[in-house]
């Protein structure tokens, strides 16, 4: 017969001031249906929630609380071990003994958890989606999920969603800073400016020397154009920031008060201006994907100072970004002839060649920058993209797998690997690396191009 221990109870709190509406029927005697209903409302607890939430009212506070239906004792020995084998750093095999848990009782959030905060922390974050998303399907009150569930949402760009979760953790931790750090990142990411410096003056009035919160504030001024307070914000990071990365980040960043007036005013100055105002410019319209101006700005600097081979990169990269490859291939080529030891310049000279279609190049650039040391998979993707277009089918594919080996959810890399396969006559093998893009929780064009190749292979096969 199978062990059982007792049950697991999660609990939230919420001051009875916060709730909208009359309250006086949590005061009342109420039977299930009643009470799934009152948390129903009160919660905003998803329509299919069928379990029932128990909740009492003590000291101006309403505690809710939700009952596990039954706990395993092999499970809880596997929760254990993977909580030790995790405080020690050995997150795969924790990551091992949750799942094994997970299995043994899908019925226990805390497996799920625990799951979905082991993948956030080795940056598997469609898996850390999935489990934190079976968290809260089991257990809706399980809110210290919804702010991890929303940080990876943030990672993968999935904006809306981050808001979302990150939002439904201050319902029970309304004095969250981490919660209020990524609420201002995701509004102003959104353009929702106002409630972006809302979220990051909370952040501030929790932790007053907090210095991201200050960065957060000065770059959403720097992008309504308001130097002055973007440049008082910029100044506070500096003064706050004790490790330096971001105090760093902010004087690159800050702009001279000079700039008062319009940005084009800054193109008529005289050659005899400091040229670090014009890189400071060029940086700052690049970070909020003005390309063209970023151009103009790093332009100006290089007139004066044209042997800075990072500039000349940097040049490229807004080239690259304004959809001018053949003119950032020029700045590339610039930036490594005056630095040829550095194989970011190749790399990204590589990926200029490979959006105007000149692959031969292409392989040349990446073979140098993969000789320099990089090692990354975007650098043997664009490689192995390059040779298959070259129809060096073989070669492709090494360089596509080295890609997924340094990345496993390079959806660029998988097309192009379906593709190779594909010509190999490996039907199968390039159907699942379809079904990978197209089961993956990010927006991409490439879901589309891979359900129109999968249909095209089945019909060849």
């Amino acid at each position: 017969m199978e062990e059982k221990t007792l049950q697991k109870t999660v609990s939230a709190t919420l001051d009875l001031n916060d709730i909208d509406g009359d309250i006086e029927q949590l005061y009342l005697p109420l039977n299930e249906e009643e009470k799934r209903a009152v948390s129903k409302k009160i919660l905003g607890l998803p329509d299919n929630f069928r379990d029932v939430i128990d909740f009492k009212i003590k000291d101006e506070k309403i505690h809710f609380f939700w009952y596990s239906p039954q706990t395993n004792t092999q499970a809880e020995n596997l929760h254990k071990n993977a909580i030790i084998l995790a405080r020690k750093g050995d997150l795969k095999k924790a990551i091992e003994h949750w799942t094994k848990a997970a299995q043994l009782n899908p019925h226990d959030p805390d497996y799920f958890f625990n799951l979905g905060v082991a993948y956030f922390e080795i940056k598997k974050y469609i898996e850390a989606i999935d489990a934190l998303t079976r968290t809260l399907a089991i257990c809706p009150i399980y809110y210290k999920a919804n702010l991890i569930l929303g940080t990876a949402y943030l990672k993968i760009r999935k904006f809306e969603n981050a808001r979302k979760h990150i939002e439904k953790s201050l319902i029970v931790n309304k004095n969250s800073l981490l919660a209020y750090l990524n609420l201002g990142a995701v509004n102003s990411i959104l353009k929702d400016y106002k409630n972006g410096i809302a979220m990051f003056e909370k952040a501030i009035e929790l932790s007053p020397k907090e210095a991201s919160a200050y960065m957060g504030l000065a770059k959403i001024y720097s992008t309504l154009d308001n130097i002055e307070k973007a440049n008082f914000y910029f100044r506070k990071v500096i003064e706050f920031d004790k490790k330096g990365n971001l105090a760093n980040y902010a004087k690159r960043l800050i702009t001279s008060q000079r700039r008062q007036k319009i940005e084009e005013e800054l193109l008529e100055m005289s050659e005899a201006a400091n040229p670090e105002e014009y890189y400071s410019e060029g940086y700052r319209n690049y970070i909020i994907s003005n390309f063209q101006k970023s151009v103009q700005m790093y332009k100006k600097y290089l007139t004066t100072k044209s042997d800075d081979d990072y500039v000349w990169c940097s040049l490229g990269e807004a080239q690259l970004r304004a959809g001018k490859p053949e003119l950032a291939a020029e700045s590339f080529k610039k930036a490594a002839k005056l630095s040829t030891s550095k194989g970011l310049y190749f790399k990204d000279l590589g990926i200029a060649f490979d959006k105007m279609g000149k692959y031969d190049k292409a392989v040349a650039a990446m073979t140098k920058a993969n000789e320099l040391g990089k090692l990354d998979s975007v650098t043997y993707c664009i490689w192995g993209k390059a040779l298959y277009e070259l129809g060096k089918n073989g070669e492709a594919i090494d360089k596509l797998e080295e890609a997924l080996k340094a990345n496993k959810n390079n959806l660029l890399a998988k097309y192009y690997m379906a593709l190779a396969l594909s010509r190999e006559q490996e039907v199968d093998d390039a159907i699942g690396y379809l079904d990978e893009i197209l089961c993956t929780k990010i927006e991409t064009p490439l879901k589309s191009q891979s359900e129109k190749l999968k249909q095209q292979i089945m019909t060849k096969s």
